[in-house]
């Protein structure tokens, strides 16, 4: 079985709030659910930092190459979000 890990970096500009933020992530967590059981989905860094937030994603396959094309096709949905931008992420298969 092979693990993929992806960690997305986000800029969440219109964030007044920790209530506001953790609006945004549960939308976030809930996308990433929707995608299937082979995924797991946290929130990881910058807990308390309104405008910042470090989502990392998990994947398990048999195929390396399968689970970097779902994580890959997975970040490019996730960077479509409205209220967020994804300033930069980190994809690595174990």
């Amino acid at each position: 079985m092979k693990v993929g890990l992806l960690t997305l970096y986000l800029h969440l500009p219109a964030t007044g709030s920790l209530k506001e933020k953790r609006s945004v992530i549960k939308r976030i967590l809930a996308e990433v659910d929707r995608c299937g059981p082979a995924f797991a989905v946290a929130e990881v860094e910058n807990l308390d930092d309104l405008g910042r937030a470090t989502i990392r994603i998990a994947h398990l396959a048999n195929d390396p190459r399968y689970t970097d094309s779902a994580l890959t096709q997975l970040r490019t949905t996730l960077e479509l979000g409205k209220d967020y931008a994804v300033e930069g992420y980190d994809l690595e298969i174990l």
